[in-house]
This record gives structure tokens, C-alpha cells and sequence, in this order.
């Protein structure tokens, strides 16, 4: 009697097994390596959000000046302002020189967003068109003292001199934390 050739039983149930345990543990890798993927994107967006928000700050702090001897705070009815400031430095992207390098800035806080308002003038009134930018979103909390060249206030009076330095603290929502101190005035 001649033995045919093929598989048994077993041995198919056997190739079976392994073929499903490989694919397991490579669906298993596949789906660990989009959440991998997922979870780096969302870093690295937190950290281009902070990196931007770190720049515009450092460079608004640093080239914040006095305007007739006396600090003076943008007018804006929705304003939730922790800082408002007149800056200088600023390059227009099309070379005019008919218009001012300064421009009034303020900082906001409300509802978990951190928010840059600027206007092209540095006396703006109500109908002054305005540019906010998000530098922040998902805090839980923002927090902001101003050191006027001998001790750290919890407020800064818009009619006094600008404050010598900026402590910024932003508190995320998932209890992380960066605080950030800036020197104001002197040109950066």
C-alpha cells in the first residue's frame, strides 16, 4: 500500500495555532505602534504650542517700553488681561516706513486659553482691528506675579512703571506644570 502525501489533522491544527499566535501578537504590535504614534503627535504638538507661546512672550516681554512715562493698557471691552503693554521692535513683512515698529500687546486668560492680542498701532481704540493669537490650550489654571525691582507682586497696576520681570505659570489640566520668568524692557 502507498502512503499518499499531505497534512494530518494535527499538524494543520498545529499551523493553524502558531499562524493565529503570530497574527495576534503582530495586530497586538501594530495597534501599540498607532497609539505610540498618536501619543507622539500630541507631544510634540503640546511642545511646538509651548515653544511658540515661550518665543512670543520672551520677545514681547523683552521689547515692552514706556509710552509718555507711563504704562497704558490696550482698550478692548472683552478683554480678560493679565498684562497689556506697548512693544517696540516689531518688522512689518512689507517694508513701510510710514508705519510704526510699535504695537500694543496684551495677555489674556479665560476658560483654560491663553490668548496674544496685538494691534498694529500702539494707541488702539475700540474699532482698531486686532490679531488674537492661541498660544495655550487645556490649562487648568494660569498664574502670573510681577516683580517691580524689590519684591514679587500678585498684581501689576497698568499706571505704574512696567514691572521689571514676569513669573508666568501655566498649570495643565493633566497636573503639569511650567512656570517661566521673563525680564521686561530692554529690547531682548
Amino acid at each position: 500500500m502507498k502512503q499518499e502525501a499531505g497534512f494530518t489533522l494535527i499538524e494543520m491544527l498545529v499551523a493553524l495555532a502558531l499562524t493565529s499566535m503570530i497574527a495576534v501578537a503582530g495586530s497586538t504590535l501594530l495597534v501599540g505602534t498607532v497609539r505610540a504614534s498618536d501619543r507622539l503627535g500630541k507631544t510634540t504638538s503640546s511642545v511646538n504650542e509651548i515653544d511658540l507661546a515661550h518665543t512670543l512672550m520672551r520677545d514681547d516681554f523683552a521689547n515692552a517700553v514706556m509710552l509718555a512715562g507711563e504704562a497704558r493698557r490696550p482698550s478692548s471691552d472683552t478683554s480678560q488681561a493679565f498684562i497689556a503693554f506697548v512693544r517696540d521692535g516689531w518688522n512689518h513683512p512689507v517694508p513701510d516706513e510710514t508705519r510704526s515698529n510699535l504695537l500694543a500687546v496684551e495677555y489674556a486668560y479665560k476658560n483654560g486659553t491663553l490668548t496674544r492680542r496685538a494691534w498694529l498701532r500702539p494707541d488702539p481704540v475700540a474699532q482698531t482691528l486686532h490679531v488674537d493669537r492661541v498660544l495655550a490650550t487645556g490649562l487648568s489654571r494660569l498664574s502670573a506675579r510681577y516683580f517691580n525691582g524689590r519684591e514679587w507682586l500678585p498684581e501689576w497696576q497698568s499706571d505704574a512703571a512696567l514691572p521689571a520681570a514676569i513669573e508666568i505659570t501655566l498649570e495643565y489640566s493633566d497636573k503639569d506644570a511650567l512656570t517661566e520668568l521673563f525680564v521686561m524692557g530692554g529690547g531682548g
